[in-house]
């Protein structure tokens, strides 16, 4: 847990003495936690639920899931958008041989229909074990 409350602490920009402040336990009560000489109590961990709500709890005590509740919603939300996105590309294949002359000239005319078209900037994959990569489309050559 040592090492979470460190994590949490540089999510948040705070030293350990303005963390301590910030939740108002004592500063030595910090230092000892994070030097593994004493555990966190009951009311350590219900100060940092009620001053800072949006880290998920259950992170900091176990681990499992994010640091943040916003961070798993955004995780989430984007996982669903990806399935959906999936989903429509298999019923919609625009390259299929079945497709008439007359269907390749709507989509002709709908692509010349679009003017502002936004353009991929970066993509962030994150993975189930907490690593992530990026790709700039832009800067590869």
């Amino acid at each position: 847990m040592k090492e979470r409350l460190l994590q949490l602490m540089k999510y948040l920009g705070y030293t350990a003495t303005r963390f301590a402040d910030e939740i108002g336990v004592q500063r030595s009560g910090i230092s000892h936690i994070l030097s593994g000489r004493n555990q966190p109590s009951y009311d350590f961990i219900v100060k940092v639920m009620n001053k800072f709500p949006e880290i998920d709890i259950e992170w900091l005590l176990s681990g499992k899931g994010e640091l943040s509740k916003s961070v798993q919603n955004s995780v989430n939300s984007l996982k669903k958008n990806l399935n959906t996105a999936s989903d429509n590309a298999r019923q919609t294949n625009l390259f299929s041989e079945s497709r008439s002359h007359s269907d390749h000239r709507k989509i002709e005319k709908q692509s010349q229909i679009v003017t502002n078209v936004n353009l991929i900037q970066k993509i962030i994959v994150l993975y189930s074990d907490g690593t992530f990569n990026h790709y700039d489309p832009v800067k590869q050559d």
